[in-house]
Parts: structure tokens; sequence; C-alpha cells
């Protein structure tokens, strides 16, 4: 599982590093993403259902951390 520190990040830039994240070749098929940014509540979660990954749970708190399972290709 590769981890992607997005803390302090404002919007676009937490979905913008989960965008470069999957399109980088690397085996991990499973990206955890730790961001405090309140909007990624709403553009992670329709990102994953447009792009047909699988947003497999929601932390929420101070620090908010999503599991992305990426779709095989």
């Amino acid at each position: 599982m590769r981890t992607l520190d997005c803390t302090d990040l404002k919007c676009p830039l937490p979905l913008l590093k989960l965008k470069v994240a999957i399109n980088d070749d690397c085996s991990d098929r499973v990206i955890r993403l730790l961001t405090t940014d309140p909007t990624s509540l709403r553009d992670i979660p329709a990102f994953c259902s447009r792009m047909g990954h699988n947003l497999a749970s929601i932390n929420e708190g101070a620090l908010l951390e999503f599991i992305v399972e990426l779709r095989d290709d």
C-alpha cells in the first residue's frame, strides 16, 4: 500500500496527487491518502465512483484517511 501524505494541502491538490499516483507505473494497487482538506470528503468519493476505483474506507477526524483500491485495467 502506498501512502500519499496530503496534509495541509488544499483543494484540488489532494485529488491531483491521487490522480498522479494512479497514473504512476507502480505495483501498488491500494493507495492510502491522508488529508486535512474537508473538500476531499466530496471530491475523492466522486472521483473513485466516476473512474471505477473502490473506495474501501473513509476515516473521518481532524485527519481524513481514504483507502482507495485501484480497478484492474
